[in-house]
């Protein structure tokens, strides 16, 4: 209500001065924040708060504010600078619905942040629900799997086993095949110099029956007579 009364009286003068063409009832200055009324004869600083729309209460900032020490001083033509608590207020109103506006847009920001981070969080929890959801399908299908693979882990030991047997036979096999290999190797060297030996000596018997038999030759060959010039001599 204090600021539709202002409003209508600063219309009112408004529309006065519409009329009244001739000359200006006031004058804005400030922005629309001050009025600059010149006073008429006849006009009292309280009729001219009055005039526009300033309580009495306020009458004596008035004075202060336009350097009036005493009211019945004032003449025709002194000019008022009035303030324009209509337009100020609007104006504080405006500020404040402004500062709202901002705070509000703030807001909006901050749940827009809000929003997308609680969308986010949202997502990975359902991520990891998800994951937990995958991790406990698997758990349960190995479960499921246990027993068969309980068995699978038995018959792969005792193939393991058998084949280890296997291993270790065919090592030893193996094993006894390079002694019995060594083993013949050796009586083959041996028997390889024995024989190297006994044709040695076959060679050495051979040679003393060759020679044998040269002497016995010689022995046994018919003697030839001797000739006259040997007899002579």
């Amino acid at each position: 209500m204090q600021l539709i009364r202002p409003t209508i009286v600063v219309l009112g003068l408004v529309a006065v001065a519409a009329i009244a063409r001739a000359e200006p009832l006031f004058e804005l200055e400030d922005g629309g924040q001050t009025f600059l009324y010149r006073a008429r004869p006849g006009d009292h600083p309280g009729r001219v708060a009055e005039m526009f729309g300033i309580p009495a209460d306020r009458v004596p900032d008035l004075l202060k504010s336009n350097g009036i020490k005493d009211a019945t001083q004032i003449g025709s033509g002194f000019a008022y600078r009035i303030p324009n608590y209509a337009a100020r207020e609007l104006a504080d109103q405006l500020d404040a619905l402004r500062s709202e506006r901002d705070r509000a847009v703030t807001d909006a920001k901050a749940a827009t942040t809000r929003a997308a981070t609680i969308a986010s969080e949202s997502r990975a929890d359902k991520d990891a629900a998800a994951a937990a959801n995958a991790r406990a399908d698997r758990s349960a299908r190995l479960e499921r799997l246990w027993p068969f693979m309980q068995g699978a882990l038995v018959i792969f030991g005792i193939i393991a086993a058998a084949a280890i047997a296997i291993v270790r036979t065919s090592l030893s096999r193996q094993r006894q095949a390079e002694r019995y290999a060594k083993t013949l190797a050796t009586e083959l060297e041996d028997r390889r110099k024995t024989s190297m030996a006994e044709r040695q000596e076959s060679g050495r018997h051979v040679l003393d029956l060759e020679q044998r038999i040269r002497t016995l030759e010689q022995q046994l060959a018919p003697r030839r007579p001797a000739t006259p010039a040997s007899r002579a001599t």
